[in-house]
């Protein structure tokens, strides 16, 4: 074919996979939108969908969201878009909301929980209730996938909508752009306010210095765990842009991504077309200002380290009675871990907190999703709330309380909404945040029956962070006012009053004694542990960290410990409860101020009580945009035949995808013909998701070939418990081949059920990947009707894999045992292919042995293939009914996570991230009685492309010691 059709042929198969049913939404998500009584609201800007038992919720959402997203249309010239944002409100608890962007038969859409349960958010500088301003920064997104021009932006407008070249510019400025502006939009909310943010990349950017390379803003760079350098440097390297060169030029990149033909091509040169420079020179500019702006600090001689590290994230508790000190961490070289140490840092114990086997009381134990650690006055047990994944895949919470002395978790209670707070010093209750729609109560849970008290019971949007408990009842916690996060104690008679009034931060209390407290306040634009008397007086500043204090503590009445970011990590540091020498003898350096370069953008300017004008609020109708195609793209195109030189042959079709706007019901039918053969080809596509959290799907097809012609159909249903996928499928297929002149047509024909489940728990790290783990696939099908044979058959799947470490004193390796065994009984001899599955996309080889001369008869060809790939054989295939393969793999990992801002100046960015190692192993046993054996090694370079590509560079050596084969050397490329 003439090199000039392949950008054409390129874009021609894209379009034919465009019409397709998927589920539209997450399956929780869904099965809500599903059993909800949903309703439509409509605005002059937003289209809002969201069960009817939060409309309260809904209402100030929608405000926000629209006073965010009308701002952010005031910026882009020209604006492309003034169509209504499609929104979606959903009552589940999942922690997280997202744009897609508008892909063919998906529109582009906001997906919104009404609250968020994880504490994690509330350290970002939202709450629990903050779902407006986390639409902000969504709607930053929305806003800037819809500018889209150029001939994009006419394909958009003939087929409904296919592609938003915003949608690939790179994740570091999309994440940036909107956690830049989540800031700015009113209210002083969202990360660019947060003391953890800068304080995670102060630390990093003093570590680093000039050492500052462009790999740090990829999402791929273990570094910047957990909070990914898409976000953490991307936000600061966007406000720099927007400080050095001002806003406008970034809506200015974002109007010619937005116009190019393609745009993972030429990144950085359309940088250097709007800022005069170049992406890499812009981003050495950044560093070199990093280094001149922000001073080096070091501990004080007064803070000591007890443990110098704690691993990228962690929580922590203290006891008041021994001086235990407990902490739930992770690192990048170390899985999550319960540790308690002695008041010195010695190590009392290291417990691993992961559960394999099936039944498992819990499934996630990562620090992030851990709060309110708290010790009883004994401290003979530590409490704890784990946010923890249902049968759904909804978030939901559960007390822990566990043995201070030895680690293991004696009980657990279930069914908390919210996040964790504090026990009572004499381990009756529990006090803890119960966050429901929009809106946060402490309630008291009784730990010896169950039973649950609320101690507040405010209305409306309020955010709380976690209490802690006095031994006469008071409580103290943070709450989220207009001016940010602020003091509340609740008085033992149940009144509740204000301890701080002010925008410094406030929060993460802690009870030194009666009348005092310890908590976080912001100081010079960081965290500093401060003591505030409740007789009265103001907070007085104990520590002087150099970048992050978090989760402070008192130990007894002359010291307190806390955790410090240094570098990438963690440390548990010790500090004296006194009060520090003046300010001006400190080496205190205020975070340079921001430097307006003109006057405030729309986006910027403060937030007034914006008023929804409602134009209508109606019950959902599930025929709701049914009957309007979201993909309707009709297609011609011709292309050379290769039987005939100089002829061509002519293409023509229509692609057609719609479904109602809660994805109740979807669709997509593809018809096409060509001038050759003038026998159309058609695909029908229908997804129904009523019977939520299942979903079922009816496939068909009638697929002409110049050599056949195939009609299949089938019909599947699935859906995942906890994080176990289970699917059963009816298929049915039948294929003719056409006569030729050298053999007679041939019909076969497939039908039959089949199901399958697949279940995994393991434990890993950020270096060494999975280092203990236990996964167990079952699948098995009945084909009654097979090959238009009379004999039935059966294909029978199981596979066990273990991980386990490496060798000792070896973080970033793992061993990985597997075990498959398959049987096909009554099939057809040959049926079943062993081996012969290439290792990548691409791949040179060099082999010696019989070449592989396995057939199948057209008459065992339905249009699927039973295939098991076999390690060290992937030039050769057996035949066989029965299989048993037995595989060892060791693999050692060489970190590297370097990376540069585009590659050759055209390409996009590249990221080398690891050289892996590897040794293998395996035997294979076919029938009952043939042995087939290899072993080898591979190196694979794993790289990624425009941080969304990911490309592997592979080598492979196997030495086979049956079937005559000998050595096998391949060279090749892996996506």
């Amino acid at each position: 074919m003439p090199r000039r059709f392949l950008p054409f042929l390129v874009f021609l198969l894209s379009l034919s996979g465009c019409a397709f049913v998927t589920p539209r939404f997450e399956q929780n998500v869904q099965t809500d939108f599903v059993r909800a009584d949903m309703r439509k609201l409509t605005t002059r800007t937003l289209e809002l969908y969201y069960p009817a038992r939060l409309r309260p919720s809904a209402l100030r959402i929608a405000a926000r969201v629209e006073d965010c997203v009308e701002r952010l249309r005031l910026l882009p010239r020209p604006a492309r878009s003034r169509s209504r944002v499609l929104v979606y409100l959903t009552g589940e608890d999942f922690n997280n909301a997202y744009v897609a962007p508008d892909y063919s038969s998906i529109p582009q859409q906001m997906v919104l929980p009404a609250h968020m349960s994880l504490e994690l958010f509330n350290l970002l500088g939202f709450g629990p209730a903050e779902l407006g301003s986390v639409g902000c920064h969504e709607a930053v997104h929305y806003v800037q996938m819809e500018q889209t021009g150029g001939l994009w932006g006419a394909v958009n407008t003939v087929t409904g909508g296919l592609f938003q070249p915003n949608t690939l510019t790179e994740s570091w400025f999309l994440e940036g752009l909107a956690v830049h502006y989540e800031g700015r939009m009113g209210t002083h909310q969202g990360r660019p306010h947060s003391p953890v943010w800068r304080g995670f990349f102060e630390a990093t950017a003093q570590e680093l210095g000039r050492d500052f390379h462009a790999g740090y803003l990829s999402p791929e760079h273990r570094r910047m765990d957990p909070f990914g350098g898409n976000y953490l440097v991307g936000s600061h390297f966007v406000e720099w842009l927007a400080r050095t060169y001002g806003e406008e030029r970034l809506w200015r990149l974002v109007e010619a991504q937005g116009t190019t033909l393609l745009p993972p091509v030429a990144v950085t040169l359309r940088f250097k077309a709007v800022y005069g420079a170049t992406l890499g020179t812009l981003f050495d500019a950044f560093t070199e200002s990093l280094v001149r702006e922000l001073p080096r600090r070091e501990r004080p001689p007064t803070q000591r380290v007890l443990a110098p590290e704690v691993g990228y994230f962690a929580r922590l508790a203290a006891s008041p009675t021994d001086g235990a000190l407990a902490t739930v961490d992770v690192g990048r070289d170390a899985v999550p871990h319960l540790t308690v140490r002695e008041r010195d840092g010695s190590t009392r114990f290291r417990r691993s907190l992961t559960q394999f086997l099936p039944g498992r009381r819990w499934i996630s134990t990562h620090p992030l999703n851990m709060s309110g650690l708290s010790f009883t006055a004994d401290g003979q047990s530590l409490f704890l709330v784990a946010a923890d994944v249902d049968a759904l895949g909804s978030y939901l919470s559960r007390v822990w309380r566990v043995d201070a002395r030895t680690g293991e978790v004696v009980r657990t209670w279930e069914g908390l909404e919210g996040m964790g707070g504090g026990v009572t010093p004499d381990g009756q209750a529990y006090v803890f945040v119960q966050v429901q729609d929009d809106t946060a109560n402490l309630v008291r849970l009784e730990l010896a029956t169950g039973a649950r008290t609320p101690l507040t019971h405010f209305e409306g949007q309020v955010s709380l962070g976690p209490p802690a408990v006095s031994a006469d009842g008071r409580v103290v916690f943070p709450r989220l006012t207009p001016r940010g996060w602020n003091l509340a104690l609740r008085e033992a008679d149940g009144t509740v009053r204000a301890l701080t009034d002010d925008a410094h931060f406030n929060y993460s209390p802690r009870w030194v004694d009666a009348g005092r407290l310890v908590f976080l306040r912001e100081h010079a634009g960081r965290w500093q542990a401060h003591v505030l008397d409740l007789a009265g007086g103001e907070p007085l500043r104990v520590t002087d960290a150099p970048h992050l204090v978090m989760d402070v503590a008192p130990l007894g009445n002359s010291e307190l410990v806390f955790l410090n970011r240094h570098g990438f990590d963690f440390s548990l540091d010790a500090a004296p409860l006194v009060v520090p020498a003046p300010p001006e003898s400190l080496a205190l350096v205020p975070a340079p101020a921001l430097v307006p370069t003109s006057e405030a953008a729309p986006a910027s300017t403060p937030a007034l009580a914006h008023q929804l004008d409602i134009l209508s609020d109606e019950p959902y109708s599930p025929l709701d945009h049914f009957f309007l195609p979201e993909l309707r793209a009709p297609y011609v195109y011709a292309l050379p035949d290769a039987s005939a030189p100089g002829r061509f042959i002519g293409y023509g079709g229509l692609l057609l995808a719609g479904q109602d706007r809660l994805g109740f019901h979807q669709y997509a039918l593809g018809v096409e013909a060509d001038t050759r053969l003038r026998d159309p080809s058609l695909t029908f596509d229908y997804g129904n998701a009523l019977p939520a959290p299942w979903y079922l799907r009816l496939s068909a097809a009638r697929v002409v070939q110049e050599s056949r012609r195939d009609l299949q159909a089938s019909l599947s249903l699935s859906r995942t418990f906890w994080t176990t996928p289970v699917s059963f499928s009816l298929l049915g297929l039948r294929r003719d081949w056409y006569a030729t002149s050298k053999r007679p047509g041939v019909r076969t024909s497939l039908v039959g059920p089949s199901a399958s489940v697949s279940y995994f728990a393991g434990e890993s790290t950020s270096y060494g990947g999975t280092q203990r783990g236990i996964g167990l696939a079952l699948g098995a099908g009945m084909y009654p009707l097979a090959f238009d044979e009379t004999r039935p058959f059966a294909d029978v799947r199981a596979e066990l894999n273990a991980y386990l470490p490496g060798l000792p004193f070896v973080r970033r390796d793992n061993l990985q045992l597997s075990l498959v065994g398959r049987v096909l009984p009554q099939a057809p001899e040959g049926l079943l292919q062993v081996g012969g599955v290439p290792l990548g996309a691409f791949a040179l080889q060099r082999r010696q042995g019989p070449e592989d001369t396995r057939s199948v008869p057209l008459r065992l060809q339905p249009g699927l293939s039973f295939v098991e790939s076999l390690r060290g054989y992937e030039d050769f295939a057996l035949s066989a009914r029965q299989i048993l393969i037995a595989t060892a793999r060791y693999r050692y990992r060489i970190i590297f996570d370097q990376g540069w801002t585009s590659f050759l100046w055209l390409a996009p960015s590249f990221f080398i991230s690891q050289l892996e190692a590897e040794a293998f192993g395996t035997w294979a046993r076919t029938d009952g009685r043939a042995n087939h054996r290899a072993v080898g090694g591979a190196l694979f370079l794993r790289t990624r492309f425009g941080q969304a590509f990911p490309v592997s560079l592979f080598y492979q050596y196997a030495r086979r010691f049956d079937d005559g084969l000998g050595h096998l050397h391949l060279v090749g490329i892996a996506l």
